[in-house]
């Protein structure tokens, strides 16, 4: 089990610094741009915004129970992360990380380890309850620091259902305009869970 946490913080500190590692690579075949996708047995998305384009759709990832999904908007242009790899960077990107675990509780010990890990990698502007679909969230507003980070600011919903977690992250560049808590919102009031205890 200690193993199993160790991966999801991981890759959740892989998203919370820019999801770089995830970005697709320019010379990749895109993936399709489905409205619809089903993560593990606990989480469906209905897409209904436009602007966000399907970029990756991970079933699974290093563990049991960890999926992963990321949309873009705007046009994506080439960037070296700090690895050396060119991979896009659009306007706003939206991540979705979502962990199946063996208990409510555990799912609870993810969503406040991945809570607390973007805590401790962004300067926090905001935080605050809301819900979405009859299910509750903590959503933080915040200023990335990294300079590694190709991004500047960003908001973050986490969530614990059932047994499983879930963690939506939404970044954008210094000139994005948009409002990323609507869009953030309008993403999330599409998603629906089902429990899985």
């Amino acid at each position: 089990m200690k193993l199993k946490n160790y991966v999801l913080l991981f890759c959740l500190i892989c998203l919370l610094t820019g999801c770089a590692p995830f970005s697709p690579k320019p010379e990749q075949e895109p993936v399709e741009n489905k409205t619809h996708l089903t993560m593990g047995s606990s989480l469906e998305v209905k897409n209904t915004d436009n602007r966000l384009v399907l970029i990756d759709d991970n079933s699974a990832l290093a563990a049991d129970g960890l999926y992963y999904a990321s949309w873009g908007i705007g046009n994506a242009q080439p960037y070296k992360n700090k690895d050396g790899n060119i991979v896009d960077l659009y306007d706003a990107s939206l991540y979705l990380l979502m962990g199946e675990a063996k208990t409510n509780e555990a799912a609870k010990d993810y969503m406040n380890t991945w809570l607390e890990a973007a805590k401790t990698n962004y300067d926090i502007l905001e935080e605050k309850e809301m819900t979405f679909q009859k299910q509750a969230y903590t959503v933080v507003a915040y200023q990335c620091r990294s300079e590694d980070n190709p991004y500047a600011r960003g908001i973050s919903a986490f969530a614990a259902f059932g047994n499983s977690a879930v963690c939506s992250e939404l970044t954008c560049q210094n000139d994005f305009k948009d409002d990323l808590e609507s869009i953030l919102e309008n993403f999330l009031n599409h998603c629906s869970y089902i429990s899985n205890e």
